[in-house]
């Protein structure tokens, strides 16, 4: 009787919305970032290729995966692991180890980052499932979320479960509001549902920017449509080079329509003021290719990145040092970490509602708060300048050896297993020199 008043019309509701035209656009195209990012092109460009050419299927198709490269180099939260410590007691720190590890936490929340850049607006839903705590990331293509006076008031979230076999009969939906959730078949009907056993919404949303008008973020466009420009400029050069790239051999005096079966080591009696020679053709190969150079840095340079970022010249800056100075995509990256800072605290509050109702035995307590320490990138440096750095900043007084041994060795996971290192390493050395070795 809980949802009864409400959820007829709360489920017709949302299931004429999953069908709304304009939703199933948004989800469209949220594939389409998707496999464009997953290297599932090619389908696409066969699309495009159909609609410019009468035979595509004589075309060699070729795609290069810029998107997947400017998503991921802008996505720089989480560049490096961040450190997540408790503030709570320490069976709250031990369970939150637990979970982290469980949930694949760190690895979970660096493809949600990506997603987020690629997208623009995705969902992360804590899950019990298989006796243990898992962390799905859930992107607009499957998604439909009712919300109230602002993005960010959601009341109602909707997932939609494509079986593997593509039957459209046997889509379900999963519908959750704060006070119930309940399972439907693909015409809307409930199959299942009760009470939501956790007094929330299990979800956090995940913004690539603070939402204003619309819970789904706009966006992203011209990376898409750049990325289609450049893989119909590689089909055009393939063509060109096939049809173009190859000189025409040619006579003049003889009696015209023949095909001469010429190469190295035979002789062509020619007719008196014959002539023989092979036409060079005029391929605008060189172009072709300084325009694809282009686009794909005009995409870089559009989203942010160094122009170098898309160079395939050896000779330019390493990968690291392209990015690490770059003003502007440092700024982004420090807006970027406010929003994913909030993400997680607000993440841990859900993952300590999921954990606690399935084991009421093993709470983490009520007062215990999470902080995030997200490292900054740094540009390769030789063993050199780095040993001259750690010097410097040692006698300044700035850092001890266990900060130093920590960076060397990220496997060193604590302070104390720093130091229980240093402590071995000390001891070791002492031997050896008592021992004249």
């Amino acid at each position: 009787m809980l949802f009864e008043p409400q959820g007829p019309a709360l489920v017709a509701e949302m299931f004429r919305g999953a069908l709304y035209a304009l939703n199933r656009d948004r989800k469209r195209d949220a594939a389409k970032r998707l496999d464009f990012y997953h290297d599932g092109q090619l389908e696409h460009l066969q699309e495009v290729l159909a609609l410019k050419f009468a035979e595509p299927a004589k075309l060699t198709h070729c795609f290069v995966n810029i998107v997947k490269k400017v998503v991921d180099l802008k996505a720089r939260v989480y560049a490096d692991e961040p450190k997540r410590s408790v503030d709570g007691t320490e069976a709250d720190k031990t369970l939150f180890a637990e979970i982290a590890e469980q949930a694949a936490l760190s690895i979970k929340m660096k493809t949600a980052s990506r997603y987020v850049k690629l997208c623009k607006t995705c969902l992360a839903r804590p899950v019990w499932r298989n006796g243990r705590l898992d962390l799905d990331i859930l992107t607009p293509d499957i998604l439909d979320v009712t919300t109230g006076e602002s993005p960010e008031d959601i009341q109602a979230v909707l997932v939609t479960h494509y079986p593997d076999n593509g039957k459209s009969e046997e889509v379900t939906y999963a519908l959750w509001t704060p006070e119930t959730w309940q399972r439907l078949d693909y015409r809307g009907n409930q199959t299942d549902g009760g009470p939501n056993p956790y007094g929330m919404l299990p979800f956090v949303p995940l913004w690539d920017r603070a939402p204003t008008d619309s819970f789904w973020i706009a966006g992203g466009e011209d990376l898409i449509v750049m990325q289609e420009a450049v893989n119909k400029a590689l089909v055009d050069l393939l063509h060109t080079l096939e049809f173009q790239g190859f000189g025409l051999g040619w006579i003049r005096g003889a009696e015209g329509g023949g095909i001469l079966d010429t190469g190295p080591g035979k002789i062509i009696e020619l007719p008196k003021d014959g002539e023989l020679g092979i036409a060079a053709p005029q391929a605008p190969i060189d172009e072709v290719v300084n325009a694809i150079d282009r686009l794909m840095k005009w995409c870089a340079v559009s989203n942010g990145l160094p122009g170098s970022s898309m160079s395939v010249d050896p000779t330019d800056e390493s990968g690291v040092s392209k990015i690490v100075g770059n003003v502007e995509l440092e700024e982004s990256r420090r807006d970027d970490i406010a929003l994913w800072r909030m993400y997680e605290r607000r993440l841990f509050a859900v993952l300590r509602a999921v954990w606690n109702h399935h084991n009421p035995g093993r709470k983490l307590s009520d007062a215990a708060t999470l902080a995030v320490d997200f490292a900054d990138p740094k540009p390769d440096t030789s063993e050199k300048d780095q040993a001259a750095t750690w010097e410097l900043l040692l006698s300044m007084g700035l850092i001890s050896p266990v900060d130093a041994v920590m960076e060397r060795n990220p496997d060193l996971a604590t302070r104390e297993d720093a130091l229980a290192y240093l402590i071995q390493v000390r001891d070791e050395t002492a031997t050896l020199k008592e021992q004249q070795i």
